[in-house]
């Protein structure tokens, strides 16, 4: 869903785990933010939920696929929400 295409979203009633706001030198010339670094925070995200359950080092061993439903702006507050299914 990109450009305008409405988009209509539904929040978790829980407190992000990460919130970042992306810069000028995340993003590309027409102003997107790469998605590399929106998958960066995907990982500390969730990185942060694995190391307070594991109360230790953890790392992340493989990511099946990623779906980006909207373009991501410079300036716009992106929020990261993660939980832990299984263990």
């Amino acid at each position: 869903m990109f450009e305008n295409e409405a988009a209509i979203i539904s929040l978790p009633f829980v407190q992000p785990t990460l919130r970042v706001v992306p810069m000028p030198y995340d993003a590309n010339h027409n102003g997107d933010i790469f998605g590399g670094w929106i998958m960066s925070h995907v990982d500390v995200a969730g990185g942060v939920e694995a190391y307070r359950r594991a109360q230790g080092r953890v790392t992340t061993v493989a990511v099946n696929s990623f779906v980006f439903k909207q373009a991501v702006r410079i300036g716009d507050v992106v929020s990261f929400y993660a939980s832990i299914i299984e263990t």
